[in-house]
């Protein structure tokens, strides 16, 4: 019970945060109390992961027996929830200040401790009506914070079609928790005995991974992110990327925990479904040249290497193979903490860059690296996780992933593993240039415009929890061996009998992954040193400063560097939904021409949103039914109840021409 309490005196201390931020907003009150509630958050989930142990709190909510519960799985999504939260909150103090312009400082500060909140009681609810609550709190908590400048069209955009996508998901959930309540004969969540109905339990099952899979943003439902997270303020976006895309990720994974059987083909589909998804992200994410926009593809592409853990998972319970649901499970979660440290540094870094600039566009920046140092320095790490490279965490993970894809060849499930291993190790590499591209046109070369030239390092409170994640990125890929005791404590609830599969098998194959990758970096550091060293001659004379390499020609220009387009262009042309404008040159002293390229998302604002638009479109006409008159409401709960109160009267009627039981 010490894990729950703490949790939950971290998320009230939280909300006093964001209460204060409202009242008397003081930088000196609203920081410390929700640094000391994250550190309260991250310790109680910890403690449960050590223990092993969980704890229960009972209530009553609606007239109905709920709960709130602690157990593995709950922690584990709890230590990337306040780790990140309390360094957002650090960071945001200097980054978007309480005292900032229009009040949105104050609004800012009072809907992101809600958002933690809403988050923690999602981890924690066990009751269907509570954690449709706790869900919605978090949505409609995540939508002022998207929209915070409002004043621009593009955010408010964003924001309401991220609004729309989110309550199309809650439908879903809705439906989802009316299921599950029939089936287990009432709202809390208990494990379900016995496969006496597999069409509905394979219904709750699908109904989960549809409406979970609009938070999570697997394709199609992934067409609100990019916007929401590119025109949110970044350690928002922060928070959205690494945790609550992850609440979809829980989601899946608590409800198909609930039930005693997975249907064979669910796994495999899901398995492609995160291929499909990675494949798409990283795609689009090569091709952008808005920075922010850049990682929220990213993201997509993540959330794709998780699904297909996933997917790994739910096949090895379909088929009763325990080292393959080990794997799966295993794999998908080790990358949800590797996504949550190293997304959180890039985004963190992409804030201090825009903070600095006020631009997102790469075409205009350019040399930030001499201007920018230290943010260069500490954003490195996160450059070389998110490419999966070691030492690094993302590595190991993807490495059990590879271990799972194999395993499932070798058992013979070739129709989902045999396209998802291909899938991943091109995923790999696309990540790596996407993530060349971003490094390379922000803080390489030569400014390529007056923004760049005035860049600089940002102050402490923003540099601080960079180089917090900057290290953690390190550490979970040198320390990857002592998690997998917690790994294997949430695969136990999540398939029982899975228990210490992970930490026997490969506990003593990923220490020896990361002693080799500790003892080459500090190989690598002993070279770098020596070759950094001063000599005799020119250790005191300073570096020249050259320009970038003009290929041959005499007098270089910046226009002559490679831009972010030209970069990514083979790849771009590939790609649906891709846009040029441009004017020829017609005659034989012509005017200057123009070329201009656009890539619009073909799935989600090509397809999907627009379709939206349509049915919103139609959907107002159902305001003439909203004339404004009381009378005629009074009209329509009559008419409510007369239907209510005819269903009563022919309900045993129909059940019998229907040979329904009653």
């Amino acid at each position: 019970m010490a894990a729950l309490y703490l949790v939950l005196l971290g998320a009230a201390l939280w909300l006093g945060s964001g209460l204060t931020a409202l009242g008397r907003p003081s930088e000196r009150i609203a920081l410390p109390l929700s640094l000391v509630g994250s550190t309260f958050g991250v310790a109680g989930a910890v403690l449960c992961l050590a223990q092993g142990s969980s704890g229960t709190l009972d209530f009553y909510f609606a007239g109905f027996p709920a709960r709130l519960a602690m157990d593995a799985l709950s922690a584990a999504f709890l230590v990337p929830l306040y780790l990140v939260a309390g360094l957002g909150a650090l960071y945001g103090s200097s980054y978007w200040p309480l005292d900032a312009p229009k009040g949105t400082g104050r609004s800012l500060r009072f809907f992101y401790a809600l958002l933690v909140v809403g988050m923690t009681l999602v981890f924690l609810a066990r009751q269907g009506l509570f954690f449709l609550l706790a869900w919605e709190t978090m949505a409609v908590s995540a939508f002022f914070l998207i929209g915070t400048e409002h004043e621009d069209a593009k955010v408010r955009r964003a924001a309401w079609t991220y609004l729309v996508a989110t309550h199309i998901g809650t439908v879903l959930l809705t439906a989802l928790m009316i299921l599950l309540a029939r089936r287990t004969g009432g709202w809390l969540w208990i494990p379900i005995l016995g496969a006496t109905s597999p069409k509905l339990d394979t219904v709750i099952l699908v109904l989960a991974i549809l409406g979970f899979g609009f938070k999570a943003g697997w394709i199609p439902f992934h067409f609100w992110l990019p916007a929401a997270h590119a025109g949110a303020p970044s350690h928002v976006s922060a928070i959205l990327s690494a945790v609550m895309l992850k609440a979809g990720i829980y989601g899946v994974l608590r409800i198909s925990g609930l039930l005693p059987w997975i249907p064979t083909g669910v796994g495999g589909t899901l398995l492609l479904l995160g291929a499909a998804t990675a494949l798409y992200g990283v795609l689009y994410a090569l091709a952008e040249r808005d920075f922010k926009r850049l990682l929220a593809y990213s993201s997509i592409e993540n959330i794709g290497v998780i699904g297909m853990g996933i997917g790994l998972g739910l096949t090895g319970r379909a088929t009763h193979d325990s080292w393959l649901t080990s794997l799966g499970f295993g794999a998908a979660l080790l990358h949800m903490w590797n996504h949550s440290v190293f997304k959180s540094l890039l985004f963190f870094g992409a804030g201090s860059v825009l903070h600095a600039t006020e631009t997102r566009d790469m075409e205009v920046l350019g040399g930030l690296a001499s201007r920018m140092p230290r943010t260069a320095r500490v954003l490195f790490p996160g450059l070389l996780a998110v490419a999966a490279l070691p030492p690094f965490g993302a590595f190991v993970s993807e490495w059990v992933l590879y271990r799972g894809l194999f395993a499932a060849l070798m058992r013979g499930y070739p129709w989902s593993a045999g396209l998802a291993l291909p899938a991943l190790a091109f995923v790999g590499g696309l990540a790596a240039v996407a993530f060349a591209k971003f490094f390379g046109f922000l803080f390489l070369g030569s400014p390529r415009s007056a923004v760049a030239e005035k860049a600089h390092d940002p102050n402490l409170p923003m540099l601080i929890p960079m180089g917090i994640l900057a290290v953690l990125c390190l550490a979970l890929g040198l320390g990857s061996a002592w998690l997998l005791p917690a790994v294997d404590q949430v695969a136990e609830i999540l398939a029982p009998g899975a228990s210490d599969l992970l930490t026997t098998s490969l506990g003593h194959e990923l220490r020896l992954i990361g002693g080799l990758a500790g003892a080459l970096l500090v190989l690598g550091g002993l070279v770098w040193s020596w070759v950094r060293r001063p000599s005799k001659i020119s250790g005191a004379l300073p570096e020249p400063d050259l320009p970038t390499w003009g290929c041959g020609y005499s007098a270089p220009t910046i226009r002559m560097q490679y831009s972010a387009d030209s970069f990514s262009d083979g790849w771009a042309t590939l790609l649906p939904g891709r846009r040029i404008r441009m004017r020829r040159l017609k005659a034989i002293f012509p005017t200057p021409s123009t070329y201009q390229s656009e890539l619009v998302d073909s799935a989600g604002l090509g397809f999907l949103e627009p379709m939206v638009e349509r049915l919103a479109a139609r959907a107002l006409r159902l305001r003439k039914l909203q004339p404004g008159y009381l009378t005629v409401y009074l009209l329509y709960v009559l008419l409510a109840l007369l239907g209510v109160f005819s269903w009563m009267l022919l309900r045993p009627w129909l059940m019998v021409m229907l040979g329904w039981p009653a």
